[in-house]
């Protein structure tokens, strides 16, 4: 399921928390990176909400899912072929 060097949860957190803090036009290496990360399967998706939600951090929450929101096109099902 998950291609490897599979990342844990609290690191990309850390990632996605840098995303949102860092002003809008210097979020793109941080967006590539995270992408990148969930194109391919290399995190936990559903360990990164989980954890999120235990955090009770709702503004990460739904920084999360606008960057799903705007990389949905270009997810499928295993991932993309490389």
């Amino acid at each position: 399921m998950f291609e490897g060097n599979v990342q844990e949860p609290s690191e990309f957190i850390e990632t996605l928390r840098r995303y949102h803090e860092a002003p809008t036009d210097q979020r793109g290496e941080l967006a590539n990176t995270m992408s990148d990360a969930i194109i391919h399967k290399r995190v936990d998706l559903a360990e990164v909400r989980q954890a999120l939600l235990d955090s009770g951090d709702a503004a990460l929450m739904d920084t999360l899912e606008r960057l799903l929101d705007l990389i949905e096109p270009y997810i499928e099902e295993g991932g993309v072929e490389e």
